[in-house]
């Protein structure tokens, strides 16, 4: 690996890590902001997340567009620049105003000019022989950068208020852009021809990362409701997940190596289906005790999966235009969890919010089944 590469790798891991670090302040603690300390339904909730996803569907066309003629990590900035002012209209979020859709929508936009340039930039950078590794170590910073930030969120919030964490993410993010951009771009300037794409032949990657993307997604709403129901404490919630994700950290190392040495398409259908297995597990957590433990299991059982399902996505945009194949890929992950939560709104219409979040955490361990789909 050459000296530019490795310094690409390297700056590449800071900013991301400081990113995560950031979001993982008050990312888990957004669904439980709208619910508690907004006073939001449920059913309100999940209406944000439609139009989350509809805003990703609006604005993937541009970032991938944008993606391919000026590069990825120019691309990623923008993402970063919009998550500190989603942080900040967050504050002002009411059910009633515009705010609300906007921020949704703009919620939406952060995805869609992450995802496509970040994955486009990362098999770029990692080689596939190597991959797994590569993979695997990006995964563990971000995962240490992930670990510390709910338990130093879950403090802020409880002794200061949101809007404190909600500025500290603000103000960390600056920090993040300077890395990212210290380095020449990598991305092949081009313009985007999505008619290079053969549909037929990627739509199983397309499926696997519609429900792969719905499924994150609808855990990333009703999992933290359901612990605070049984744990009524941001701080206590933060701990939990800190130290949970810090145990789960072994399963990217493992995982990293497993994914090099062992057929991937395989290690990607058992770890998935230990994944699923564990998400519907955890309708039995009921004290502080099985709480740790399940959020625990399925953050290694997540991770010990991500690394194989990601390293064959980067696998096939080897054999693809990066760019255009990245942006099917969102689309269907955008399009899946756009009509996932809307069926999921009308179900929950006429259900208490403990009933709700149970049947949310079934449909969250159900939606794993086409994942495995993804292509060999």
């Amino acid at each position: 690996m050459n000296s530019d590469l490795s310094k690409e790798i390297k700056n590449f891991y800071l900013s991301i890590g400081i990113f995560n670090f950031a979001t993982s302040i008050i990312e888990i603690f957004i669904p439980l902001y709208l619910l508690i300390d907004k006073n939001f339904s449920l059913a309100s909730v999940v209406l944000f997340y439609v139009s989350v996803h509809l805003g990703r569907l609006i604005f993937l066309p541009v970032s991938a567009y944008l993606s391919s003629y000026f590069g990825a990590k120019k691309i990623i900035s923008i993402a970063f620049i919009l998550s500190a002012i989603f942080y900040s209209l967050l504050q002002k979020i009411d059910y009633s105003s515009i705010v609300f859709y906007l921020s949704a929508l703009l919620f939406g936009a952060i995805f869609a000019f992450l995802w496509v340039p970040y994955l486009v930039h990362i098999s770029k950078i990692s080689p596939n022989g190597i991959r797994g590794k590569i993979i695997g170590r990006i995964n563990i910073y971000v995962a240490l950068a992930r670990a510390f930030g709910p338990v130093l969120g879950g403090f802020v919030i409880s002794v200061y208020g949101f809007k404190y964490g909600f500025t500290l993410v603000i103000l960390l993010i600056i920090p993040a852009i300077y890395l990212l951009l210290s380095t020449p771009e990598r991305s092949k300037i081009r313009k985007i021809n999505f008619k290079l794409i053969n549909i037929k032949k990627i739509y199983p990657d397309i499926i696997a990362n519609g429900f792969y993307n719905f499924q994150n997604f609808l855990n990333f709403l009703v999992w933290p409701a359901f612990i605070f129901l049984i744990i009524p404490y941001y701080d206590k919630i933060g701990f939990i997940q800190t130290a949970s994700l810090l145990i789960s950290i072994v399963a990217f190392q493992l995982a990293g190596s497993w994914t090099d040495k062992f057929n991937r398409k395989k290690f990607l259908f058992w770890s998935n289906i230990l994944d699923m297995l564990i998400n519907a597990l955890r309708i039995l957590a009921n004290s502080f005790a099985s709480i740790f433990l399940l959020n625990t299991a399925k953050n290694f059982s997540w991770s010990l999966r991500k690394i194989p399902y990601h390293a064959k996505i980067y696998e096939h945009m080897d054999e693809e235009p990066r760019t255009e194949y990245i942006f099917f890929l969102e689309s269907g992950g955008a399009f899946v969890s756009l009509l996932g939560f809307l069926l999921f709104f009308f179900l929950i219409q006429t259900l208490s919010l403990k009933d709700a979040l149970f049947y949310g955490i079934i449909i969250s361990a159900l939606a794993g089944l086409p994942i495995s789909l993804l292509r060999k």
